[in-house]
């Protein structure tokens, strides 16, 4: 029999057939005898190896022998104690024809050192097998898994912790043959998480499971599950935390409120101070929201300055009061040490499951919604969800759409409303007003697209292409009627840039246009805002011999010392006061007209509607009237048509 496994003994690793049935080493080469600590060949071969073999290992053998009887292979770590010394060795088992038919098994260790790095994470936690009889005691451990958990193991029941699992399992093995799963089981010393091969020894009427230790695995998916769900900086929640928490409970839930919370001024400090003392206030922001939350709901951190928390009515029963219990909690000052004391806000927006939706993601964004709005109201409030910002929302997602494709198409048209001068009672020129017809949307208002084209930075090519129609339109009235008019032009405060005035002077050689001729309408409130810059531009603006006109007068923030700094020559009332029929209106008109006479700057009345307002104006001495008493806003076609004739010539 030697010569038919001498081929064998060529190789450097350890090889050895080995009779199944009989539970003996038919032949072994050079290179397994110390692996077995065994003199020669013959006194290994004549070893009696079933004294020691468990009947659980005899059931593992013999389910080799199955796999062989298929074609299989088996690679495993292999426990076995040669003179009752502890060896481990991972092996590939596979079947040998034996002289008298039967079926052997060659066994080749693996000695690469490689290899054996690779799989030494493996080593300890296979190679496990518990037999147990059909009542469910145990028959049998093999001595990888005493070695490891020891001998306190008595049952099937014992394993799994739940006798009627237990019974299901026999069960299930008896009918089907097999089972695989993997659970979390007891091992007579302590619980492990184990991949579970169960296959029913029918000959026997026996139970063998064969195991692998999975715990090391199953921590680390547990690591990485929780870093995956919590803040690292915090410690809380996440979004993806708090999704799947609600997620998962959500056929069990009770009605509960979610609270979207967004920290007021939180950007400021960051500013200030930098994202390190940033980063320590979001972390002494989530102590004291745990604090208030404790264990009556769920708390996140979405992400940013902005916090999620959930709520069970059964628990808080009054969610707006809860709310509002938040919002005094965090406007308490926070003492960090490296900065001293910092004052912060937060306005809160609230939705309830199921009252207005019932899937996580329409709740976050309801209450995201809600949220919004109580900044537009304020800040440091909350605000309740309403179906009616959903539309809104709908609403502004579809014109920031189209208001995209219309650029592209430069699908805008200008109107211009007549600019009367008081004084000579002629048309001194137009205001520049843009409009928007959609083929889906109809007629778009600017009081609508415009605040939209600002908040997503389009107002810069929007006003852009205003400025250039307007002075396309402006060459052509000069070239073809000899018309000298001025034409006002609306400006953003985005477009208060340092590009602007190249861009401007650009556009006047382009259409031979003499700077006088150009006027430009900014807010007070835009003049002001971040005054050094925006009086840089303003001054590069007059340098080239712009006109520039302070609008809606009265209704901003204006700093009369301040504007008498800026580059001004004209100043807009706005036209709620030209409207105004109370006393309060018509001091405010004379004390702007006298202000104006003071700083020697020219007034322009906006929203003339009657010749009443035109009479009053003109007794206070305006200098130029503009509305709807005086000509339309209109295409400039229609102007031409009309030989650029006023509304009310006569009464002017």
């Amino acid at each position: 029999m030697n010569r038919s496994f001498s081929l064998f003994e060529y190789l450097q690793s350890p090889v050895w057939v080995f009779d199944i049935h009989q539970k003996r080493i038919l032949w072994a080469n050079s290179a397994a005898l110390p692996l077995w600590e065994a003199t020669c060949r013959e006194e290994l071969v004549s070893r009696d190896l079933s004294r020691d073999m468990s009947e659980a290992v005899n059931a593992v053998l013999d389910s080799y022998l199955k796999c062989f009887e298929e074609g299989e292979t088996v690679k495993t770590w292999w426990y076995f104690s040669p003179n009752n010394i502890l060896k481990k060795a991972l092996c590939y088992f596979s079947g040998i024809p034996l002289e008298d038919g039967r079926i052997g098994m060659l066994v080749e260790v693996i000695a690469e050192e490689s290899s054996l790095r690779r799989e030494l994470a493996f080593s300890s936690t296979s190679n496990l097998a518990l037999l147990f009889a059909e009542d469910g005691e145990l028959v049998s451990a093999n001595n990888t898994f005493t070695h490891a958990f020891g001998d306190r193991l008595l049952s099937l029941e014992g394993f799994l912790g739940d006798s009627q699992l237990a019974l299901e399992w026999l069960a299930k093995a008896k009918t089907e043959g097999n089972l695989k799963t993997k659970k979390l089981c007891w091992t007579g010393k302590n619980h492990h998480w184990f991949s579970i091969d169960g296959k029913w020894l029918t000959d026997k009427h026996q139970l063998l499971l064969n195991l692998v230790n999975i715990s090391q695995e199953k921590e680390q998916l547990q690591k990485a599950k929780y870093n995956a769900e919590h803040d690292f900086l915090t410690g809380l929640l996440n979004r993806r935390g708090i999704t799947n928490a609600i997620t998962e409970n959500q056929n069990n839930q009770h009605p509960y409120s979610l609270l979207f919370l967004d920290i007021d001024g939180f950007k400021m400090v960051n500013d200030t101070y930098g994202h390190a003392i940033g980063d320590k206030l979001l972390r002494a922001i989530a102590i004291r929201l745990k604090d208030e939350v404790k264990d009556d709901g769920l708390l996140a951190r979405f992400g940013g300055d902005e916090f999620i928390i959930q709520v069970e009515h059964r628990n808080i029963r009054q969610p707006s009061l809860f709310a509002q219990k938040l919002i005094r909690a965090l406007n308490r000052p926070f003492h960090l040490k490296e900065v001293g004391e910092l004052s912060i806000g937060c306005s809160i927006g609230t939705s309830d499951f199921p009252t207005d939706a019932k899937d996580i993601e329409t709740l976050i964004t309801q209450a995201d919604m809600a949220m919004h709005r109580a900044k537009l109201r304020g800040r440091n409030r909350s605000h309740h969800f309403s179906p009616d910002m959903a539309d809104a929302l709908y609403r502004k997602m579809t014109l920031r759409h189209h208001l995209t494709l219309a650029l592209e198409a430069e699908a805008f048209e200008l109107y211009y409303q007549p600019i009367v001068d008081m004084t000579t009672q002629q048309l001194k020129g137009f205001e520049a007003l843009i409009r928007w017809h959609d083929e889906e949307l109809g007629q778009v208002s600017p009081a609508e697209f415009i605040p939209l084209a600002e908040e997503t930075g389009q107002i810069v090519p929007l006003g852009k292409w205003i400025l250039k129609t307007a002075c396309k339109q402006l060459s052509v009235w000069r070239e073809k009627f000899g018309k000298g008019f001025i034409m006002s032009v609306n400006l953003s405060r985005a477009q208060l840039q340092s590009s602007l005035a190249p861009t401007i002077e650009s556009l006047l050689l382009r259409y031979n246009i003499p700077p006088s001729q150009l006027a430009l309408e900014l807010t007070e409130s835009t003049m002001l805002q971040e005054y050094d810059d925006a009086k840089q531009c303003l001054d590069d603006l007059a340098s080239l011999g712009l006109e520039l006109y302070l609008d809606d007068f009265g209704t901003g923030y204006s700093s009369l010392s301040q504007l008498q700094d800026l580059p001004i020559s004209t100043v807009k009332l706005d036209q709620s006061f030209v409207q105004g029929e109370h006393k309060g209106s018509q001091a405010i008109i004379e004390a702007t007209r006298a202000i104006c006479e003071k700083l020697d700057l020219r007034v322009v009345a906006e929203g003339v509607e009657t010749q009443e307002q035109l009479d009053y104006l003109k007794s206070c001495r305006f200098d130029y009237c503009q509305g709807y008493f005086l000509g339309r806003p209109m295409p400039a076609h229609e102007h031409e048509e009309r030989n650029f004739t006023l509304q009310h010539t006569a009464v002017v």
